[in-house]
C-alpha cells in the first residue's frame, strides 16, 4: 500500500480526534482561561512527543529551532483565536467554519506560491465554502457572530501554518520539527496566561472535565495529529490534507450531540451534506468530463 494512502487514512483518524475534542474543549474552557487551558494541553503534548521520541531530540540545532518556532507562530495563532471562538459559537459551527482551510490552503499555495491547482479542486472547495456559509449562518441569522469571526481568523492562520509545514518540514527532521513548534505555542500560551490570569487560576482546578479535556486535546489533538500531519506533508499535497479536514465537522457534530447535547439543526445537516459532497467530487476520477479529468500525482 501507498504511503499516501496510510497516512491519508491516519489523517482521518486524527480528524476524528479533532471533532471530539470541540466540545471537550468547550466545557474545559468554561472552567479554566483559556491561555491556562492551551499552556498545559501543548505542554503535556511537547512531553509526549519528547519523550517517546527521544532520539529526534539530539537532532535538533539552530536549524530546527528556527524553522520550528517560525512554523509554530501561525499555529499558535490558529489554536488560540479557535479556542476563544468556542467561547461565544457552538462547537458545530466552530468546527464547520476550521473546515474553510479547505478552501483557503489552495488559494494561497496559488497565490502565494504560484502552485497550480487541479480543477476539481476548486470546484470542490466552492462548493465547501457554501456548505460552511449554511453551516455558519444556523446561529448568526444574517450575520456571522462574535465567535464566528474568531473562528475564521483561526481557519486562516491554520492554512498558512500548513502551507508553512510543505515548506519546511523537508528541510530538517520532521518529528524534531513538531516539537519545536509544541514548546513554542506552549511557551507564547504561558506568558499569555502569566500577564493576563490570577495566579491562583492558573493551577488546573479537581474537575474531571478540565482534566479529561486536557489529557485528550493534549495527547490525541495535539501531539498526534501535528505529529502525524508534518510527517504525512512529505507524501500527500498540502490541499489534499486540507480535504482530510472535511471529515472533522461531522465528527465534531457527532460528538457535541452525544457529549454536551448541541442539537444538529437542519442546515447543519444541509452544510455537512455539501461539504461531504465536495470531499466526492475532489477524489472522484471524472473520465468522461474534459474539464475535471486530470491526472493525479503520484506519491510513493
Amino acid at each position: 500500500m501507498k504511503k499516501s494512502r496510510i497516512y491519508l487514512g491516519l489523517l482521518v483518524l486524527g480528524t476524528a480526534f479533532w471533532g471530539i475534542s470541540f466540545p471537550l474543549v468547550k466545557e474545559g474552557i468554561s472552567i479554566v482561561h483559556p491561555f491556562s487551558f492551551l499552556m498545559y494541553r501543548f505542554l503535556l503534548a511537547a512531553l509526549v512527543l519528547s519523550i517517546l521520541f527521544s532520539k529526534q531530540l539530539k537532532q535538533i540545532n539552530w536549524q530546527t529551532i528556527k524553522y520550528g518556532v517560525w512554523v509554530g507562530i501561525p499555529l499558535l495563532l490558529a489554536i488560540l483565536l479557535q479556542t476563544i471562538g468556542l467561547q461565544y459559537t457552538s462547537s458545530a459551527n466552530a468546527s464547520f467554519i476550521s473546515g474553510m482551510d479547505v478552501l483557503l490552503i489552495p488559494i494561497l499555495k496559488f497565490c502565494v506560491f504560484r502552485k497550480a491547482i487541479k480543477p476539481k479542486t476548486w470546484l470542490a472547495c466552492t462548493m465547501a465554502l457554501a456548505g460552511l456559509y449554511v453551516i455558519a449562518m444556523a446561529s448568526a441569522g444574517s450575520s456571522f457572530n462574535r465567535g464566528d469571526m474568531y473562528a475564521v481568523g483561526g481557519a486562516i492562520a491554520f492554512a498558512a501554518y500548513v502551507l508553512m509545514v510543505g515548506k519546511y518540514n523537508n528541510k530538517v527532521e520532521t518529528i524534531s520539527l513538531v516539537i519545536v513548534q509544541l514548546y513554542t505555542c506552549t511557551i507564547v500560551y504561558a506568558v499569555l496566561a502569566f500577564a493576563t490570569v490570577d495566579f491562583s487560576h492558573m493551577v488546573l482546578p479537581m474537575d474531571w472535565n478540565v482534566w479529561k479535556a486536557v489529557l485528550f486535546t493534549g495527547i490525541f489533538a495535539t501531539a498526534y495529529m501535528y505529529g502525524i500531519q508534518n510527517v504525512s506533508q512529505k507524501y500527500i499535497e498540502e490541499e489534499k490534507v486540507a480535504l482530510t479536514y472535511l471529515c472533522e465537522p461531522v465528527f465534531a457534530t457527532l460528538a457535541a450531540y452525544v457529549l454536551i447535547s448541541e442539537p444538529i439543526t437542519i442546515r447543519t445537516i444541509i452544510g455537512g451534506g455539501l461539504i461531504l459532497l465536495s470531499m466526492f467530487i475532489s477524489e472522484y476520477r471524472f473520465k468522461y468530463i474534459p474539464f475535471l479529468r486530470t491526472v493525479d500525482k503520484v506519491h510513493q
